[in-house]
């Protein structure tokens, strides 16, 4: 299931969706500090597309005798005002790219308090490789811990590297915000746990700060989206019975009626019928009031209208439909197997997959009784992680140590202050964050330490990139919430 597991990976699809200059509306657009960074905004020094580049240690905890790699990064200081805070994004598990430095929140909060905005590219993505290749041996030194040391390295040398770049001069003592969104804004939360003499402040969206290896809970929350999921539950029931009859011709005929004739093995059949309905509701998106767009969710639920198919057909349809219409290749999306030999560099599915295999688990699983299940019962934690040993060699076994990773950095309760917590209810990925026991509630929360945000319509990091115009759902309302925790956290 390379291909699902590459979906779950935070994606830009949404840029578009921001409003032309990604500025805020309301109160970050009149806001004193904003306008102060407006008024002091300097002469543009460079293309915001350029990267830069620095070296990188290739293993912090040995040291220089490990050698070093290039680290990519971009700048925006067309908002930096003298003293002003430092906004440094790692790009997660995507390459790094320079349309952050002209949309979404962390651009909108750079200008909104003469900031300096600066996106870092995380090591074994884009181009930022310190080995020669994906093979497991080379994939050794992308661990967490690394990674937090890479914020680190570059927050200390921060001033040296931007002045090197762009011939800005960043004050001394000059706050350091690390934000993300989903896995960077995890190691956002880390960074401000780990280096509190180097990052006063984080902004985090969409974090799961709970590393969990049978993560089941995922669909609980897809559940609570979907009006259809008793019907998707009806069908995975009944796939299962005809999976346990191993009755070949009768498999075969509905692995032809789902378009997936292609996959040998029944568990990866099974697998491939998840993406469709994870994809939707992890992106999720209401449609503008007045647009006339369709509504994601309600276009997938309409498959299960049709009362003279039983649900399984119906799910046929609409999986068959999917595949057909998104130009998939189901052998390469869906097979458990799919790359494994492939180590060549600049593979980000491969990079998370190993991640996954070795530190987060994430396996996105049916849940045990008595819980619905809306993925078949053969979608387990360990038919997931069979495959990482096959791409990365017997040392990788996919059942990583979440209880140490857990231990290490707190959970579901990191022990941090200073950090803006933000969720939409409709992301599957909340239910490993700090709002995980949040359903239906919009709240904006302080317990005197930190802020935590929730929208109850809004899914996967829909505050990072999301218009602020959105109100419907949400997305302005937090923004706002956003701005003025930042700006506070600042004067502290």
């Amino acid at each position: 299931m390379r291909h699902a597991q590459q979906r779950s990976i935070w994606v830009e699809r949404a840029l578009g969706a921001i409003n032309g200059s990604g500025n805020s509306t309301g109160s970050a657009r009149t806001d004193q500090a904003a306008a102060a960074a407006k008024d002091a905004r300097r002469t543009q020094t460079h293309n915001l597309d350029t990267p830069f580049y620095f070296d990188q240690l290739v293993d912090h905890r040995a040291g220089p005798s490990q050698g070093t790699f290039r680290q990519r990064f971009f700048i925006n200081d067309n908002s930096y005002v003298p003293g002003g805070p430092v906004y440094l994004l790692n790009s997660g598990e995507t390459p790094a790219s320079p349309s952050y430095l002209t949309a979404g929140e962390p651009y909108t909060l750079a200008q909104a308090t003469g900031g300096l905005l600066v996106i870092m590219e995380h090591r074994y993505y884009g181009e930022s490789y310190p080995v020669g290749d994906m093979s497991g041996p080379s994939m050794r030194y992308l661990t967490v811990n690394n990674s937090l040391e890479d914020i680190a390295y570059f927050i200390r040398n921060g001033q040296a590297f931007v002045k090197g770049a762009v011939g800005t001069e960043i004050a001394a003592g000059a706050k350091w915000v690390v934000v993300g969104g989903s896995y960077s804004a995890t190691l956002a939360t880390w960074a401000r746990k780990m280096y509190p003499d180097l990052v006063h402040a984080a902004y985090a969206s969409s974090a799961p700060v709970l590393a969990r290896a049978d993560f089941y809970q995922y669909d609980q929350v897809v559940g609570r989206a979907l009006p259809c999921a008793g019907s998707i539950a009806a069908a995975v029931d009944t796939l299962d019975r005809i999976l346990d009859s191993r009755n070949r011709t009768l498999i075969d005929s509905w692995k032809r009626a789902f378009g997936l004739q292609g996959l040998a093995a029944d568990a990866d059949f099974a697998g491939a019928l998840t993406d469709q309905m994870s994809f939707t509701v992890q992106y999720y998106m209401p449609p503008a009031p007045g647009s006339g767009a369709p509504d994601a969710i309600a276009q997938l639920c309409r498959w299960f209208d049709n009362a003279r198919n039983i649900p399984l057909q119906n799910m046929a349809d609409m999986t068959a439909a999917y595949i057909r219409d998104s130009g998939i290749d189901p052998v390469a999306a869906y097979s458990s197997g799919a790359g494994a030999t492939n180590t060549a560099l600049r593979q980000d599915g491969r990079a998370w997959f190993y991640q996954t295999c070795t530190e987060f688990g994430f396996w996105q699983s049916a849940p045990p009784a008595p819980y619905r299940r809306l993925r078949s019962k053969y979608v387990t934690a360990e038919w997931q992680s069979r495959p990482c040993a096959q791409f990365f060699g017997g040392g990788v076994t996919g059942r990583p140590d979440t209880d140490a990773l857990n231990r290490q950095f707190g959970g579901f309760s990191p022990d941090v202050t200073r950090v803006v917590f933000v969720n939409g209810l409709h992301d599957p990925w909340s239910a490993l964050s700090v709002s995980s026991t949040a359903q239906t509630a919009e709240t904006t929360s302080e317990d005197g330490r930190n802020v935590v945000i929730t929208m109850p319509l809004a899914s996967h990091v829909a505050d990072f990139y999301f218009a602020a115009s959105r109100t419907d759902f949400g997305v302005d309302a937090a923004r706002k919430s956003i701005l003025a925790a930042m700006q506070r956290f600042l004067a502290q």
